[in-house]
């Protein structure tokens, strides 16, 4: 990687314009989820609650408007799509009859049409939370994400302590100091028919699972980049899913936010170029965890990257910076850019700005 940026190259990176990409979203926006269609963007769930809001990217006056309240509860961690006009929101972790946290493996549809939502009688094979979704021929496409059954454990356990701190402590020593391999996060792709309301097989990663990582596709490409390796522990692995042909194909690129990478970071598509932003993790824990720590963020501090990579001729160059740190939000491609939406920084404090990465001969402008 070319770790020499000139400060020209920055000054053009982080250039703000005058004009506001998008009005701030109406509360302070992260570990939601988010979709585009037909220029009108939509936002909801994390820290908005069961709220949904739509915005015309296209209109004079650029307003949010707020839709028909989601039916399943507030959920973070969900992930959305458009097929055929309808807003498909695949999971999420929230509450459940007996509020309890939870892992959810349901659907819900959205009616743009009539702003009505309907829960599907469809469960996918495992729980969705840390997962990615992507669309290709007329399917959701569904990987990466938390075991189901151990996170719910976990937040169980966590219940029946209550506010005793020493079982808490225990708990936690118990649940982070595991291998990445013990987590089983999801591995397998798994696909959804809107038509039939079917998941299906469609293969499965011949690595290893991951959750929150950023997901981006063009065509029959799909690329998967960093995320969670276990709880705390980051990975900097870079997987790109091929449908060229019959054969689904997995690959493996060059690494990116080395050694430690991140998760809730962003991923677009600019002038054909591949876009990586932002993101959080643990410095120092890929290093402890290799050192035979497996609790490796103990004692660690979040941080959250501004960083900018592009990929360019079989590797990844750092060309540019975000304003601040930031991560969980939503990325979505708007006008041959890589538009994020809210997210948290430091501290974990939700925003509601908006940021828009644009890509030209390998120059990167950010817009504020």
């Amino acid at each position: 990687m070319n770790k020499t940026i000139t400060a020209l190259a920055i000054m053009m990176a982080s250039f703000a314009a005058n004009a506001s990409v998008l009005p701030q979203t109406p509360v302070p926006f992260k570990s939601g989820t988010g979709a585009i269609d037909n220029d009108t963007v939509y936002i909801g769930l994390g820290s908005a609650g069961t709220a949904w809001y739509k915005l015309d990217t296209q209109a004079k006056d650029k307003k949010w408007i707020a839709l028909a309240a989601f039916p399943g509860g507030p959920r973070d961690q969900a992930t959305s799509a458009f097929i055929d006009g309808n807003l498909y929101v695949f999971g999420g972790i929230g509450k459940n009859s007996e509020g309890l946290t939870q892992v959810f493996n349901d659907v819900h549809k959205y009616n743009p049409k009539t702003n009505s939502w309907v829960k599907l009688m469809s469960h996918a094979p495992m729980g969705m939370a840390g997962h990615v979704t992507f669309v290709h021929n007329g399917k959701a496409y569904v990987t990466g994400g938390v075991n189901q059954n151990i996170f719910n454990g976990y937040f169980e356990d966590l219940n029946e302590a209550g506010k005793d701190p020493t079982a808490i402590e225990k708990i936690n020593a118990h649940y982070f100091d595991k291998k990445a391999e013990d987590y089983f996060f999801n591995k397998f792709l798994l696909s959804f028919d809107p038509s039939t309301q079917q998941w299906s097989y469609a293969g499965e990663s011949p690595w290893y699972g991951t959750a929150g990582a950023a997901v981006v596709n063009k065509g029959d490409k799909t690329w998967l980049i960093n995320g969670e390796a276990k709880p705390g522990l980051r990975t900097d692995a870079v997987f790109e899913l091929d449908f060229t042909g019959n054969n689904l194909k997995w690959n493996k690129l060059a690494p990116v936010s080395s050694p430690d990478g991140v998760a809730g970071g962003f991923a677009g598509i600019s002038n054909d170029s591949l876009i990586f932003a932002g993101g959080a993790g643990f410095k120092g824990s890929r290093e402890n965890y290799q050192n035979g720590k497996n609790y490796a963020h103990e004692g660690l501090k979040k941080s959250y990257s501004a960083d900018i990579h592009l990929w360019h001729n079989g590797k990844w160059d750092k060309s540019g910076e975000l304003s601040q740190g930031r991560a969980y939000g939503v990325s979505l491609p708007w006008n041959n850019s890589l538009l994020i939406i809210g997210g948290e920084t430091a501290g974990g404090k939700a925003v509601t700005d908006s940021v828009l990465i644009s890509v030209k001969d390998n120059k990167v402008t950010v817009q504020n």
